[in-house]
C-alpha cells in the first residue's frame, strides 16, 4: 500500500483530514480497479491522457460520498464514464464500495422519477472545494459552454444548461 503522505500528495488535500478520514482515503486509494480503464479504452470512451487524472478523481468523488453522506451529483462526463463502467462490474463493484466506504454506493439518474435534487450539485462542489480546492479541468471536459460556465460561476443557482448524468444519497 502507498504512504499517507504519497496519497496526500497525489490527492493535493486542502485540509487536514481526521483519523476515521484517513482511513477511508487508504481503503479507497488501496483499491485496484484497472479493469474499468481497460474496458473504458478498449471501448474509446475515455482516452489514455486521461486515464491517470480520471482514476484520481473517480477516487475523490468515492472519498467525498463516503465521508459526507449527503446527496452529491456527478458533474463530471469523464469521471461519470469511470463510474459507469464499473457499475457493470456489478459483483467487483458491489465488493469495492463495501470494502471502502462500507455500503453499495447507488447511481441514480437524472430522470422524472429520480430528479437530481438542486443542493446535490451544489453540495459537491462545496464539498470538493472544501477538501481539495478547485475543480481540475478533467471535471469540466466534454462539457458545453454554457455548463461550464455554470460550474464556474460563484453562485449555482437551480439546475445547469445540460441534465446531470446522475447522483448518490444514502436515502
Amino acid at each position: 500500500m502507498r504512504s499517507t503522505f504519497s496519497i496526500w500528495t497525489e490527492w493535493n488535500f486542502r485540509k487536514p483530514l481526521s483519523p476515521t478520514e484517513i482511513e477511508l482515503v487508504e481503503r479507497i486509494a488501496g483499491e485496484s480497479f484497472e479493469f474499468v480503464f481497460q474496458r473504458l479504452l478498449a471501448d474509446s470512451k475515455i482516452a489514455q491522457d486521461e486515464v491517470a487524472q480520471a482514476r484520481i478523481e473517480f477516487r475523490k468523488f468515492v472519498f467525498l460520498v463516503g465521508s459526507t453522506g449527503i446527496p452529491l451529483a456527478m458533474i463530471s462526463p469523464v469521471v461519470d464514464e469511470v463510474w459507469h463502467q464499473f457499475i457493470l462490474f456489478t459483483k467487483k463493484y458491489a465488493e469495492f464500495c463495501n470494502r471502502t466506504v462500507g455500503y453499495f454506493i447507488d447511481h441514480l439518474p437524472d430522470t422524472d422519477f429520480t430528479p437530481v435534487p438542486v443542493i446535490a450539485g451544489e453540495n459537491f462542489r462545496r464539498q470538493y472545494t472544501r477538501y481539495f480546492g478547485d475543480l481540475p479541468a478533467i471535471w469540466l471536459k466534454r462539457m458545453d459552454e454554457a455548463t461550464r460556465a455554470y460550474y464556474l460561476a460563484d453562485d449555482l443557482i437551480g439546475k445547469p444548461p445540460t441534465a446531470w448524468s446522475g447522483w448518490t444519497s444514502r436515502d
